[in-house]
């Protein structure tokens, strides 16, 4: 039979997926190990980042540094250096770095309370699975250290 595979109905492995979806999201974006995916989550991943990118340790991120920043983490790809130095100091430090917008936790938290749901994770991965799965999966690789990218809607087929 061709088209979708059909939706198990009955509520209970309902449940249960969206659980298992929910977990993902939970091992992707807990960055402070409290057992959920929230802002906070953002900032010690902004923080660890900035670090990083923090080649000679003095707490700012010249332009020289900055520029690294899209390839470690895609919400940085529109903003520029000046745009994310609001304070003009020629620097950016963490607290700028922190106050940009995380695009994807941003288009998972729908109801905008800082914290990923249970609900939210599935409506994500849905979104992401009737878009073409643009997203990518908790198993992919990213640019530095192989590790997962975290920010993004795991991929989850079947049921």
């Amino acid at each position: 039979m061709d088209g979708p595979p059909q939706m198990d109905m009955n509520p209970e492995a309902h449940a249960e997926r969206v659980e298992q979806v929910y977990r993902l999201y939970v091992e992707r974006w807990d960055y402070n190990g409290d057992g959920e995916a929230t802002c906070d989550d953002i900032n010690v991943q902004r923080s660890r980042l900035f670090r990083m990118l923090d080649q000679n340790k003095d707490g700012k991120l010249v332009s020289g540094e900055y520029r690294h920043a899209k390839f470690e983490d895609k919400s940085f790809m529109f903003f520029d250096f000046l745009r994310v130095d609001t304070n003009g100091t020629g620097a950016v430090e963490l607290e700028e770095m922190e106050a940009v917008p995380h695009s994807q936790f941003l288009n998972a938290d729908g109801d905008g309370n800082c914290t990923i749901s249970p609900h939210e994770a599935m409506a994500m991965v849905r979104h992401t699975q009737m878009s073409g799965g643009k997203d990518h999966g908790p198993g992919s690789k990213s640019g530095r250290g192989g590790r997962a990218p975290r920010g993004g809607s795991p991929m989850v087929t079947g049921d």
